[in-house]
């Protein structure tokens, strides 16, 4: 046995896994916040236009509580994705079992133990996947 051992994950390894962290892209997080400033912006719009206030007097206020409410739903917008792209994942486990059943039920030329071998990873897919929605539940 040598000492030194292949720990580099390929590209595609490092993909899956950069699709499932918490950690967003840049692009991403430029896009939540652009969504949170117009959010939180939105009620100076209707202080100046609808409510008539004079926005002058109070901008320095409407500036701190924008950027506060900006960055918190910027916040929240990247918890939320993080929880959505888990629920579509377990969402399409499903179909992809399906489809593997498909193609199993179409390929005759598949041998016998790699039959058992896909639908153990479909069964043990399909069951963890479960476990993790029933874990992530509230009460």
């Amino acid at each position: 046995m040598s000492g030194k051992s292949n720990k580099a994950f390929t590209k595609e390894e490092e993909l899956l896994l950069q699709d499932f962290s918490r950690n967003v892209s840049t692009k991403s997080s430029a896009l939540f916040y652009g969504n949170a400033f117009i959010v939180s912006a939105i009620p100076i719009w209707l202080f100046w236009r609808v409510h008539a206030l004079e926005v002058n007097t109070s901008l320095a206020w409407f500036v701190f509580v924008t950027s506060v409410s900006t960055w918190l739903l910027a916040l929240a917008y990247r918890n939320t994705k993080f929880q959505l792209k888990h629920r579509v994942a377990v969402r399409r486990e499903d179909a992809v079992a399906r489809e593997m059943s498909r193609k199993l039920a179409d390929d005759k030329k598949m041998s016998r133990k790699e039959k058992d071998e896909s639908n153990y990873i479909v069964s043990l897919t399909a069951a963890s996947g479960l476990l993790a929605l029933l874990s992530t539940g509230t009460k």
